[in-house]
């Protein structure tokens, strides 16, 4: 499944949805998709899905996403949760198609009129 921008912003808006920013705090900080959270992305597919697990439990749908397409840290987090027996899709757009597409942001170096 290839989710877009449209996609994401209309399952946010179900409680058993989590999206996970799985860039670095720093990158989360400057700049995320309001009503994300941020859990890194760390090279060990099970220490990550074990974390996430411990944060949310397994009984959500988790979207994924990093900066953008040629990021290769969202697809891998994805795939960790779904090898560890969790329901995940990535978003593959991530931040640089969330924010071109003026979908709100928050952060450092979120417009002004963005989401506070």
């Amino acid at each position: 499944m290839s989710m877009t921008n449209v996609w994401v912003m209309d399952k946010m808006k179900q409680k058993d949805v989590v999206v996970l920013n799985v860039l670095s705090p720093e990158a989360y900080a400057k700049l995320h998709i309001p009503g994300s959270f941020n859990v890194p992305w760390t090279n060990d597919a099970n220490a990550f899905a074990k974390k996430v697990g411990q944060l949310y439990g397994k009984g959500k749908f988790f979207i994924t996403h990093c900066s953008g397409l040629d990021c290769m840290a969202g697809p891998s987090a994805a795939k960790a949760l779904k090898d560890n027996g969790f329901q995940a899709e990535d978003y593959p757009g991530g931040m640089m198609d969330w924010e071109k597409s003026g979908y709100p942001v928050e952060g450092t170096m979120a417009p002004r009129h963005a989401v506070k």
